[in-house]
């Protein structure tokens, strides 16, 4: 004789919880019992990661520029409730004064378990002293300026190569980025390389008053956020402009510090940007030029005399390279964003080790830096979380 059990089966036999055993409805009090018993259905669902290594730091004089920290990305990746998944934050990458190895100052990797694709790998420190190469890496740290010695090499898939260093002219290589190569040697610019251009956020548009300087001021805000490494287009902003430091604006109205002059004084011109870059390489040591030579992503620039640029925190930059008796930039520490369709549950636990949209321990989303979604932003320590 069948029986009907919770759920709405009919069966001669209780029927454990599954996907196609039940077509019924199922009570609070029968959901309940059923996740106590770890009797209960747990589907997995998608999610959008950005994974990026700590950056390599710039050498000791004369030197070449750090390497960006790897980046390893999916859209279409899946993950599990009641899973734990480690994550670590790779810190940047530190110069020291001893020019006595080949290269110093490697990043450190950043781990997302729920990825086959982790860790990513730290970026190569530049090469050290006049005659060293870089370092392997993510992407890999630029040479020193004499020689001739070659670039580090970057990891397949999170990095490109260092640049090699240049006899002639006198450019440390710059390190590699994660989408192009650090220059030097032939091409003698000493420039790091190109990071990655990432969407899994919003992308900004709004409305700015400009002035023919590096300034700009953010007067209102229409989509997603600005901030450091955001890439800008508009009336009079040359190609290439991305934000390297906040002024008074923090992600919304203010003013913020472009790496490019505006060319044109304009009150209320729309301003829109493609993204945000990560994972640029660092610039190598130049005699000839003060120019900030650092790739787009948080590279640091390599200078003619003390103070290398920083690679960028939270976007795995490269560190610039230095000039004699000076350390280069420290690179740029890591982070993992994670961005999902708001339909799905908030984060249920994050260890206190991990700061998580801004902080310690923190579970709840971010829903303002991408529309419909729910965003989580990693930017350091180590520990586990799970849904």
């Amino acid at each position: 004789m069948s029986k009907q059990y919770v759920g709405s089966v009919l069966s001669s036999t209780e029927q454990a919880t599954s996907t196609s055993s039940a077509a019924g409805i199922w009570t609070t009090s029968d959901v309940m019992q059923a996740q106590k018993a770890s009797a209960w259905v747990t589907t997995a669902f998608p999610i959008q990661f950005l994974l990026v290594a700590g950056g390599g730091s710039g050498g000791y004089q004369y030197s070449g520029g750090g390497g960006a920290g790897g980046v390893v990305s999916s859209s279409a990746a899946t993950i599990t409730p009641t899973t734990s998944y480690t994550v670590t934050i790779g810190a940047g990458g530190t110069s020291s004064s001893s020019d006595t190895t080949a290269a110093n100052g490697n990043g450190n990797n950043s781990v997302f378990t729920a990825s086959g694709l982790s860790p990513a790998i730290a970026g190569g420190g530049g090469g050290i002293d006049s005659s060293k190469a870089g370092a392997n890496g993510g992407s890999g740290g630029g040479a020193a300026y004499l020689n001739g010695f070659a670039g580090g090499t970057g990891t397949a898939g999170q990095g490109s190569n260092g640049g090699a260093g240049s006899t002639s002219t006198n450019f440390g290589g710059g390190g590699g980025g994660q989408a192009a190569a650090g220059s030097g040697g032939a091409s003698s610019t000493g420039v790091g390389g190109i990071g990655i251009l990432s969407t899994i956020t919003t992308a900004f548009a709004g409305t700015a008053n400009t002035s023919t300087s590096t300034s700009i001021n953010i007067t209102a805000v229409s989509a997603g956020v600005i901030g450091i490494g955001t890439q800008i287009t508009g009336s009079g902003v040359p190609t290439g402009t991305v934000v390297i430091a906040l002024g008074t604006g923090t992600g919304g109205t203010g003013t913020y510090t472009l790496n490019k002059a505006t060319t044109t004084t304009l009150t209320g011109t729309a301003i829109t940007s493609t993204g945000v870059y990560y994972a640029g390489g660092g610039g190598g040591w130049t005699r000839n030029t003060s120019t900030t030579l650092g790739g787009l992503g948080g590279g640091g620039g390599g200078v003619t005399g003390s103070g290398p640029g920083a690679g960028g925190v939270n976007q795995g930059g490269g560190g610039g390279g230095a000039a004699a008796s000076v350390l280069g930039g420290t690179g740029g520490s890591g982070i993992l964003i994670i961005a999902y369709a708001n339909i799905y549950a908030d984060l249920s636990s994050v260890s206190a080790g991990l700061v998580c949209n801004g902080s310690a321990g923190n579970t709840t989303p971010n829903t303002t830096l991408r529309t419909g979604y729910k965003v989580y932003r990693f930017t350091a320590g180590t520990g586990s979380i799970s849904w």
